[in-house]
């Protein structure tokens, strides 16, 4: 039900942090939904927090809303993950991933819950009911959600959490574990206390979104809602605390923990994946640095090769090292992948050979490298397999390109 119940966390919207609305548009709990929430919060395991406030903002006064609680710290975040996913083509060309994840968020959210501020918010028309019994099923099931998230806010602090998941690969592994635990939540709840009070036709499910999102985005909802779901399942099915260690210690760390539960018993972690921490030459800047994960490279090889050939691509992964830069004429990026072994570094080479073929009119083979100019003017380098790394560059440039890429063959 993603389409329908996102979270600003989730979302990484910029201007869902900070500071609060007026508190005028808020009240406290009221009686009958100080029930509600203590019934998600016993079917969660958590205390419910002593206070919360709840409003009701109409769609078309969203925006304003969310204006209101930007926060300047998210900035950093949206431009670096914006520039990483123009030039990896993750996005249509001209596409902002904030401002696609903003519409999203204004056009198919039914609830949400400012972090930090302990306000929980339905998204309709009129003046808020007196009664959750009073809200259509669907939108039960979604105030049910945003009252896991004000458990996690309570419990595990939120915002310290995303402040603690500072590469593209933790705060996705994170926002799986805070959409899982209050999805699977949400669907205890619904078993337990909606469904048995319905009869036939009840509206359980919320109604469509208008638009459906760019698909890179749709597969990022879909890891965090049903993928984060299943996983946090599994993962209280074998261990009840599991979910709450994993969030007093910060999250996962790695959607490849996420995709592969079974690494988790062998205390498998991320590591070996570097590049060099200076630019390439004088007029070159480094902007930043990241760890891009298994499964954004899953996801980045979808936008050209069927989705089974591109998971089984990302599956050898291992670690990887990100960077972004200004660059003479334009930006620059550079992915160092490390994956389990050789053979699995050369069977992700093949397959993003493959990609490439599909984006760019031709894919010139040099000594050493493969060298492709995308439909949408980005220039692709992949360097020869390395062991079991595997170097990419990205530029605006097809110079900036070969200029980056010189510099990091045999670093």
């Amino acid at each position: 039900m993603f389409a329908a119940a996102f979270l600003c966390l989730a979302l990484a919207a910029p201007a869902c942090r900070g500071g609060a609305p007026a508190r005028s548009e808020t009240v406290p709990l009221p009686d009958a939904y100080r029930s509600m929430l203590d019934e998600v919060a016993e079917v969660r395991g958590l205390a419910p927090p002593a206070s919360l406030r709840i409003g009701v903002v109409r769609r078309e006064a969203l925006p304003a809303l969310l204006d209101g609680a930007a926060a300047p710290g998210d900035a950093a975040f949206a431009t670096e993950r914006s520039a990483v996913y123009r030039l990896l083509g993750l996005l249509p060309p001209g596409t902002d991933s904030a401002a696609a994840e903003r519409a999203m968020l204004e056009s198919a959210a039914g609830a949400l819950y400012l972090p930090g501020r302990r306000e929980v918010w339905l998204i309709r028309d009129g003046a808020l009911p007196a009664s959750p019994a009073d809200l259509e099923p669907w939108e039960q099931r979604l105030l049910a959600h945003e009252f896991v998230h004000a458990l996690q806010d309570y419990h595990f602090d939120t915002l310290r959490l995303e402040r603690g998941a500072a590469t593209l690969d933790a705060r996705l592994a994170l926002r799986a574990l805070l959409e899982g635990d209050a999805s699977w939540t949400e669907g205890q709840w619904t078993s337990r206390y909606l469904l048995p009070g319905l009869g036939p036709g009840a509206a359980v499910e919320p109604p469509p979104a208008a638009a459906a999102p760019p698909p890179a985005l749709a597969r990022e909802a879909a890891f965090q809602y049903t993928t984060g779901t299943e996983w946090v399942s599994l993962l209280r099915g074998t261990d009840p605390g599991a979910v709450d260690r994993l969030l007093r210690a910060g999250g996962p760390g790695a959607t490849a923990l996420i995709l592969h539960p079974e690494l988790e018993r062998t205390g498998w972690a991320p590591g070996g994946a570097a590049l060099p921490a200076e630019p390439p030459a004088p007029g070159w800047a480094l902007n930043s640095t990241s760890t891009f994960g298994e499964f954004l490279l899953a996801s980045y090889l979808q936008t050209g090769l069927p989705a089974l050939a591109a998971l089984q691509a990302a599956a050898g992964w291992a670690a990887d090292a990100l960077t972004t830069f200004e660059a003479p004429g334009g930006a620059a990026l550079a992915l160092r992948i490390r994956f389990s072994d050789a053979k699995e570094a050369g069977e992700f080479a093949v397959r993003h050979r493959g990609l490439l073929e599909a984006r760019a009119p031709a894919v010139r083979e040099e000594p050493g490298q493969l060298v492709a100019t995308r439909r949408d003017g980005v220039t692709a380098i992949q360097l020869e397999p390395d062991g079991a790394a595997v170097t990419l560059v990205f530029a605006d440039t097809e110079a900036d390109a070969r200029a980056l890429a010189a510099f990091l063959r045999n670093r």
